[in-house]
């Protein structure tokens, strides 16, 4: 493999994850801070990660060519994002507006008059503080977020059409080296654009709290779109 050609395959595989899918909704549901936005970045780098480890043993292409075995993965892994969306209809992000608000005592005190004839008075009032959006564990975070991205039959089909276009049969490493650095030099790219998508839309919800709901639901319609359309492709397909 001629080491030329990483920075046109970074390239490359720029361009497949700044399209918005799966991923996106993904991290855009879990923005409301960058510990749990991390989280899903990392969980998501795991899945890329096994499809990596896959394809150096070649075992992504033993997949590919065993009957029915993209057709199980895509129904599968459609459904995981059925689901994860219907999640995120059911339980939306954002603040529990409907909950009763919390309330902290806070103590004031009125100043006397130079006369000292008045006398101080304390008196206590109530401020009402809304409370803050629950969040998730991440344990769970992350391990979602690996079965977003390792049952995506589309990542299998990059690995499969793309990834060999960059791989010399001549070359002086192995077809498995080359394969386990084009697949780290893809993790690493969605690492750097993913991490730049959730910082800058937890600095925006950050400043803009009162969208954590409307966000947390556009991303669950997406996954459950996203999900939709997979199957209905494999449908259409198998009628043919």
């Amino acid at each position: 493999m001629d080491t030329a050609l990483l920075p046109a395959f970074f390239a490359v595989s720029l361009i497949v994850i700044i399209t918005p899918g799966a991923d996106w909704a993904y991290i855009l549901s879990h923005a409301r801070g960058t510990r749990e936005a991390m989280a899903s970045i990392g969980g998501l780098l795991i899945g890329y990660a096994g499809h990596t480890i896959l394809a150096t043993a070649g075992l992504t292409v033993a997949l590919a060519l065993l009957p029915g075995a993209l057709t199980t993965l895509t129904f599968v892994g459609a459904a995981y994002l059925c689901w994860l969306g219907v999640q995120s209809l059911r339980r939306p992000s954002g603040f529990a507006l409907s909950a009763p608000a919390q309330v902290t005592p806070v103590q004031a005190q009125a100043i006397s008059t130079t006369t000292g004839a008045m006398p101080v008075v304390t008196r206590s009032i109530t401020l009402p503080v809304l409370p803050a959006p629950p969040e998730h564990p991440l344990g769970r975070v992350v391990a979602k977020g690996a079965g977003v991205s390792g049952l995506n039959p589309k990542v299998v089909l990059l690995y499969l059409s793309i990834l060999p276009q960059f791989i010399s049969p001549d070359a002086a490493w192995s077809l498995s080296a080359q394969t386990a650095m084009l697949g780290g030099v893809h993790v690493l790219a969605t690492m750097c654009f993913y991490t730049l998508l959730a910082l800058t839309a937890v600095r925006v919800l950050d400043r803009h709290p009162g969208v954590f709901k409307p966000i947390s639901i556009v991303s669950g319609i997406l996954m459950l779109c996203f999900g939709v359309a997979l199957i209905a492709d494999q449908v259409v397909t198998l009628l043919r």
